[in-house]
């Protein structure tokens, strides 16, 4: 909790383990029995914040996924300090990545079962990008980057969800290995074709 209440007001990459164990006033062996290195603190905050922020809880239906920023945004919001703080730095980016095949995994079963006529990658492809958009990196752009109100990166995210969800129900043929291709035009056609 100390760490947290750091974090909070801190950038990750200014926190050691010895400092951390003066915030907790505890021995430095006392965090060092716990937590070898920062890595391993971030770690453990990368799994108590995960259930926190919605992260662990099972997906719903194909056709409720647009409901996730809805109701994930407002855990994101309520830890917005520390999230921004841990965000884009290795060590989270080491425990996103650890973390990727399960989460993958729970969104490719989950268009699969509802999309079953969608070849392999073509679930795996739409899987992996309608999920991009209930996550706590996609809220942080909306809101720090595109300058949305909370409730309106609700709305945009939920809205691209469910636009993602109808483009693969109609036409996921750009998904496809062998995706048609539209030949693009150079400077040089164009230019003959304005004659």
């Amino acid at each position: 909790m100390a760490a947290k209440t750091y974090l909070e007001q801190h950038d990750l990459e200014s926190l050691s383990l010895r400092q951390l164990a003066d915030l907790a006033g505890v021995s430095p062996p006392t965090v060092y029995a716990h937590f070898r290195t920062v890595d391993d603190l971030v770690e453990a905050f990368f799994n108590w914040l995960s259930p926190r922020l919605g992260l662990r809880n099972p997906l719903p239906p194909l056709e409720q996924f647009g409901e996730l920023p809805h109701r994930l945004f407002p855990n994101y919001e309520t830890y917005g300090a520390l999230l921004r703080n841990l965000m884009n730095k290795p060590s989270w980016d080491r425990q996103r990545t650890a973390d990727r095949g399960r989460r993958h995994g729970d969104w490719i079963k989950a268009v699969s079962e509802a999309l079953p006529q969608l070849a392999p990658e073509q679930r795996r492809r739409g899987a992996k990008i309608v999920s991009v958009f209930f996550t706590p990196t996609v809220w942080r752009w909306l809101v720090d980057s595109g300058e949305f109100e909370p409730k309106e990166a609700e709305q945009v995210a939920a809205w691209t969800i469910n636009a993602l969800i109808e483009a693969l129900k109609r036409d996921a043929s750009g998904l496809s290995d062998s995706a048609p291709t539209k030949p693009m035009r150079t400077a040089v056609k164009r230019k003959e074709s304005a004659r």
